[in-house]
């Protein structure tokens, strides 16, 4: 291979790997709403954290992350970081079907996490969020890692992310 056709091709793969991660990204829908229904079925008061983070402080921080796409978060990551790595690393996760990221990360600027919180109260405060934005009608606020994002796309990182931090809780 010459020079030139090499040089090409470095350029064009890139381009071309966005490409499909994004048009998979964009053909896949998580059903938020289901989750929604499976959440409200399990017990609180029989959950288990195997993490570092409590269940309630678990349920907390979904909550949080939820409340925030509708009430906008407190800090943000530079816009350059939303366009480039955040919106690769939500395409990827989306069009893998599961995201990963560290599982005691609070949100950036939102208040601590408490501990002392009860199960059932987190969970609650879990499903009526997770409601509310189900129902919501009005404009979204940007993403404090991904930007600006419509609402399917809100849909479906939600739903990516309580499947990520549900991997630590086990019934017991």
């Amino acid at each position: 291979m010459n020079r030139r056709k090499f040089l090409q091709a470095a350029l064009i793969t890139p381009v071309v790997v966005f490409a499909g991660v994004k048009t998979v990204a964009m053909a896949r829908h998580y059903p938020l709403d289901e989750l929604l229904t499976q959440l409200k079925r399990l017990p609180p008061d029989k959950l288990f954290s195997s993490g570092d983070w409590s269940v309630s402080m678990i349920l907390q921080h979904l909550a949080q992350s939820i409340r925030y796409s509708r009430l906008g978060y407190p800090q943000a990551k530079s816009a350059l970081f939303q366009y480039t790595a955040g919106a690769v690393a939500l395409n990827v996760f989306t069009a893998c079907g599961s995201m990963t990221h560290r599982l005691d990360e609070a949100i950036p600027g939102a208040p601590a996490l408490i501990k002392a919180v009860p199960n059932d109260v987190a969970m609650a405060e879990l499903i009526a969020e997770i409601s509310q934005f189900i129902a919501w009608q009005g404009e979204l606020a940007p993403h404090f890692a991904y930007g600006n994002l419509t609402k399917a796309q809100y849909y479906n990182a939600h739903y990516l992310h309580i499947q990520n931090h549900l991997s630590e809780i086990s019934l017991g």
